[in-house]
């Protein structure tokens, strides 16, 4: 490629899931193609694309009538962040932002994609949040995936595997035998187990916390059946921490906590927060865009606290996180040709 022209420019590492980064570019003012080669997500120009290489998306600067240039990515069949992008709408990239492909989607087999991009950019003024929804004025609102999924299988589990056969049953004996009427009573006690069991997810699935601050301080109000507010002023918060550590099996989870004179409290929970060992690109790039997330938002709250965000928010990330690998190989500046 050579030395990029002055303008616009950014940088993408390419990174598989075990923390190997294969090669560094850069974009500077001319688009380029994402193509699928060999199991790799990589950055092409039109005249380098060979005829064996799947085509996923494209990549071109764009700029808004009085703003600065921004770096889209438009295609399909492409997770950002470890969630599908819509196909036909460009989407606009973020530094340390994560774009891969879902084996499912380009009908190859599991670990035939090994390899992500991510996305190497200066610092925007406010980073669009990809797993936190944001509201109206300065809060946002902790969406959690898979939030009651437990009790949903449990309802629907015990409506196939009780109410039905005990229905069934009861048809089969003659009217007025007390086995038809204990068999109908057992499952009328299925059916209404099940019912609770799909209530209290859905109760569990809405009951998110959203986080709201201002130059007083900060207020956490809980969802659910009985919600409720918790407010914090200046003078009691410390900070935020968010942790990403190595578990013992050799996997990883997220830790985001905010810190108290009275101590810890925990901002999100769940199995989301955690990936488990041999875990594909997929799941990595949507367990970092969360903690990109709440770093971002831990920012934005220091700053209308009048704090400072290098001194209210603590980030700890093990280096052998994959992204992080390829964040520093982009720091150091190697870039590859090839």
């Amino acid at each position: 490629m050579g030395e990029a022209p002055q303008g616009p420019r950014a940088e993408l590492a390419s990174f598989t899931a075990a923390g190997e980064v294969g090669g560094l570019w850069l974009v500077a003012e001319h688009p380029l193609e994402l193509v699928l080669r060999e199991g790799w997500l990589l950055p092409r120009s039109p005249a380098e694309v060979l005829p064996r290489d799947a085509r996923i998306a494209a990549l071109h600067w764009h700029r808004e009538p009085g703003g600065g240039p921004l770096l889209v990515v438009e295609g399909a069949n492409l997770l950002l962040g470890g969630y599908r992008i819509a196909a036909g709408r460009a989407e606009p990239l973020a530094d340390g932002d994560t774009l891969t492909v879902d084996h499912r989607d380009v009908g190859e087999p599991p670990g035939a994609v090994v390899g992500g991009l991510l996305i190497g950019l200066p610092e925007a003024a406010r980073r669009p949040l990809r797993c936190l929804r944001e509201s109206e004025g300065e809060q946002v609102e902790v969406v959690r995936p898979g939030a009651g999924r437990a009790w949903l299988q449990g309802g629907i589990a015990v409506m196939v595997a009780g109410f039905l056969p005990c229905a069934a049953a009861a048809l089969a004996y003659p009217a007025g035998l007390p086995a038809r009427s204990s068999l109908l009573l057992a499952a009328v006690a299925c059916a209404l187990a099940g019912a609770v069991g799909v209530s209290i997810s859905r109760v569990v699935a809405h009951a998110r916390p959203t986080l709201r601050w201002s130059r007083e301080g900060l207020t956490i109000a809980h969802g659910g059946p009985v919600p409720h507010s918790e407010r914090l002023s200046v003078t009691e918060l410390d900070g935020f921490a968010v942790r990403l550590d190595r578990t013992r099996q050799s996997g990883w989870t997220l830790a985001v906590a905010l810190r108290t004179r009275h101590g810890e409290r925990t901002l999100d929970h769940g199995p989301h927060l955690s990936v488990p060992p041999r875990a594909g690109l997929p799941a990595l790039a949507a367990l970092e865009a969360r903690r990109r997330d709440w770093i971002a938002v831990a920012g934005r709250a220091a700053r209308a606290l009048g704090r400072s965000p290098d001194a209210f928010v603590t980030v700890q990330t093990d280096p052998a996180w994959p992204p992080e690998r390829a964040r520093g190989a982009i720091a150091a500046g190697r870039i590859s040709l090839s």
